[in-house]
């Protein structure tokens, strides 16, 4: 198990689709963008409607504390509303965190979402990567906690389902892991951006009122599509959130996030519901068509997102640019996480002819490589 204090190099992602369209001078709606993870079913219904009505508003300010959103967060998790801070997006929030908590050391269980270092580094924190989720190699959760333990961070980020590489930590293992952290002295950030494509079940917000060393990530614009409108929201208890409450920005949401949010979380039981389903589907379908492409290996996922490797002697920039100039195709590059080298790449779980036309992309590329032998 490797650890690491890499800080230097790490690249920006999101938004490449429209500097892209810019640059090739085409519609960003031309881009199939295989390197953002965002629900490919859109909106749910009623939130474009919820929007547009929003927009006659614009000349009044939103609420200074998103309240509204929060009670109705609170009722989903049946928590207080004291327990609830909302923010421009999940990414905001871990920046929050690492100015209000300020940890001298900090630690990140990779190979993990890079914003993670990004902030942690702002703050001049000691971030020590601890190379545990590493898709080839298996390491024990006792193991791993005594590490932890070891290295003695007062913080630690955890992503579940992980993402990049689409793990799944269970219940119980969560449950061993912040015990044994709270016994510690050591807070535990759990980032579940993509635990609504798994399903309820696999929640651990249901836990925040037990363990005043938790906090909860949870995000609002990959499961609804609002990518573009930026909401998420975090879930602690009353420790750590009145060491939040002094930092809060007024007026951090903007009324159109507030509505469309708000709306989504009312009314979404048939389309996770739908969403779960078409996704299970499609990932299947992309895992299977993988498994058949002799120059690259799927890893099991339980998102919607796949992460691959792909044979050391293929240039995965190459890869990347035969399908953008193909199929104006968008990947995503793993050589910026901690832990993972040049030849991993993530796609996105699309809509079923976007997954086709990436197969075909794939299959393309294949048939130009020498055979093997």
């Amino acid at each position: 198990m490797k650890e690491s204090n890499n800080t230097a190099g790490m690249a920006v992602h999101g938004g490449e689709v429209f500097r892209l369209a810019a640059e090739y001078g085409f519609a960003a709606g031309e881009i199939i963008d295989f390197s953002a993870n965002i629900n490919p079913l859109g909106l749910p219904g009623g939130v474009d409607r919820v929007l547009r009505q929003a927009l006659k508003n614009l000349a009044n300010y939103p609420e200074i504390d998103a309240a509204s959103l929060r009670l109705r967060l609170a009722g989903r998790h049946h928590l207080a509303i004291d327990n609830i801070v909302v923010g421009n997006g999940s990414s905001a929030l871990i920046y929050l965190l690492a100015r209000v908590l300020k940890p001298k050391k900090s630690l990140i269980l990779s190979p993990t979402f890079t914003e993670y270092e990004r902030a942690l580094t702002q703050v001049k924190s000691e971030v020590v990567n601890l190379n545990s989720l590493h898709p080839e190699r298996d390491f024990l959760l006792d193991e791993i906690i005594e590490i932890i333990k070891k290295i003695g961070p007062e913080l630690v980020f955890l992503c579940n389902p992980n993402n990049p590489t689409g793990a799944l930590w269970s219940i119980a293992d969560l449950e061993k892991i912040v015990a044994a952290l709270k016994q510690a002295g050591i807070i535990l950030v759990l980032d579940e951006a993509f635990i609504d494509f798994v399903g309820p079940d696999a929640s651990f917000a249901d836990r925040v009122t037990y363990f005043d060393n938790l906090i909860i990530l949870r995000s609002l614009t990959k499961i609804y599509a609002l990518a573009g409108i930026r909401c998420g929201y975090l879930l602690s208890g009353v420790r750590i959130n009145r060491l939040l409450s002094p930092f809060l920005e007024p007026w951090s949401v903007n009324s159109l996030a507030l509505e469309a949010a708000a709306e989504a979380v009312a009314n979404d039981h048939e389309f996770i519901k739908q969403t779960l389903s078409y996704i299970a589907g499609e990932r299947r379908y992309l895992s299977e068509k993988f498994t058949r492409l002799r120059f690259l290996k799927p890893f099991p996922a339980a998102a919607n997102y796949i992460l691959t490797r792909i044979e050391p002697d293929i240039d995965c920039k190459k890869l990347r640019d035969f399908l953008f100039r193909r199929d104006k195709i968008m990947i995503r590059l793993c050589d910026d996480y901690a832990g993972l080298g040049s030849n991993f790449v993530r796609f996105a779980v699309k809509r079923e002819s976007e997954n086709r036309r990436l197969i075909e992309g794939l299959s393309a590329f294949q048939a130009r490589l020498p055979e093997s032998g």
